[in-house]
């Protein structure tokens, strides 16, 4: 009980508080550098080893940015469609596509990196500034034998 006095001080109070607000502001900080969330989906298609991959990546700020989406280069991997790098202006949320063929069992890794705008945001938009921002994703795909 002794050791419970010690909150009663004006000081210790003090520090009790300057202590959470220190943490608060740290915890509030990692968030505004989470830019974007990336998610990674795997679906199978019709034949044995063929999938569609979806990157769905999400704006966490409030204003329009312009992002590079792509998928690692993999040797396992062959696409289907094309190995397409896309560059959008994302404000909102928006979903990436590729077909693949996978030989072996691997790890399919996206990627999405903020970019120069370079006319790619439609004009009037708010413009988040460039930064060397950027994120990945993810998924192990396994194979049928």
């Amino acid at each position: 009980m002794a050791s419970l006095q010690i909150l009663y001080q004006p000081q210790a109070v003090m520090h009790v508080l300057i202590l959470c607000l220190i943490l608060e502001i740290a915890s509030g900080q990692d968030k505004r550098n989470n830019l974007l969330s990336l998610n990674l989906k795997v679906s199978s298609m019709n034949k044995a080893n063929e999938f569609t991959i979806t990157l769905t990546v999400t704006n966490n700020v409030n204003k329009c940015m312009v992002v590079k989406i792509s998928i690692e280069d993999n040797p396992n991997i062959k696409y289907l469609s094309a190995k397409a790098t896309y560059t959008a202006c994302i404000c909102t949320v928006n979903n990436y596509f590729w077909d693949i063929q996978v030989f072996a069992n691997t790890v399919l890794q996206g990627k999405a990196e903020v970019v120069p705008a370079k006319d790619i945001c439609p004009d009037g938009e708010n413009i988040y500034p460039v930064t060397s921002y950027n994120e990945t994703v993810k998924s192990e795909i396994l194979v049928i034998s």
